[in-house]
């Protein structure tokens, strides 16, 4: 008999199932209660995580201009690319949202379960594949998901604009860049034919256009972009809080 209980196994599979607040909120806290008793291995990690949100724009405030987002209970993960894909990537443009990921070492004591380490242990494996008739909603949690997300959940009081790795960002299509491209390149209006063939170069050549995440240098020159505007609406608020 393994060491990993049926409310363990409930608990990982209900937390992987997701939810809205609500639930996740409840479900986190369960997640909690029952990881306390597994040994530190599965409570640690050493590597860098990362944690995808779509931010509105009093998200953003809070985050670059107040310098603090709290935080909770939450989901982060040791690919980079699982956070890049993750809910279809880069929010639509003009929806209101600014994508962003986050990356830290998690602090000491903020790891609830490493569900990556978890999921390597031949024995969780084994006790996941017995108890599965008897986990509810199975197949919509670790059924579906196991290990693919290379997930650890923490519980983090706040995460500051120090903690952004990347933004999301959105370019003209392809087609429009090529268009804008050919002009500059033929210095003449341009056929339907040369606009075609400059794009199939630009294509083969592994220029992409549309949503992106942007690399760390040019997250960071973002944000300095946005520093000085930053503390001038943070010494508003300062006067306004003063008098009232």
């Amino acid at each position: 008999m393994s060491g990993f209980s049926l409310s363990l196994l409930q608990a990982v599979s209900d937390w992987q199932r997701g939810g809205d607040a609500k639930q996740n909120k409840k479900r986190g806290q369960k997640l909690k209660e029952v990881c306390t008793s597994l040994p530190e291995k599965y409570r640690t990690c050493l590597l860098v995580c990362y944690r995808q949100i779509a931010l509105p724009k009093g998200g953003v405030w809070d985050l670059i201009g107040e310098d603090r987002l709290p935080e909770k209970i939450s989901s982060w993960t040791l690919d980079i690319e699982v956070a890049k894909a993750f809910k279809g990537g880069v929010p639509p443009a003009r929806q209101g949202f600014q994508g962003t990921i986050l990356y830290l070492y998690p602090p000491p004591g903020s790891v609830l379960v490493n569900l990556s380490k978890l999921y390597r242990d031949p024995a969780f494996l084994e006790a996941m594949e017995r108890n599965k008739g008897n986990i509810t909603g199975y197949y919509e949690g670790a059924g579906r998901y196991e290990n693919s997300q290379s997930e650890v959940v923490l519980e983090i009081d706040a995460v500051t604009p120090e903690d952004i790795y990347s933004l999301g960002g959105h370019s003209s299509p392809l087609e429009e860049l090529v268009a804008q491209a050919a002009d500059l390149v033929y210095r003449r209006p341009t056929t339907e034919a040369e606009r075609q063939q400059l794009f199939l170069d630009a294509t083969h050549a592994g220029v992409s256009a549309g949503p992106s995440w942007l690399n760390m240098d040019a997250t960071r020159r973002v944000l300095a972009r946005t520093e000085p505007q930053a503390e001038r609406l943070r010494e508003i608020k300062r006067l306004q809080d003063a008098a009232k």
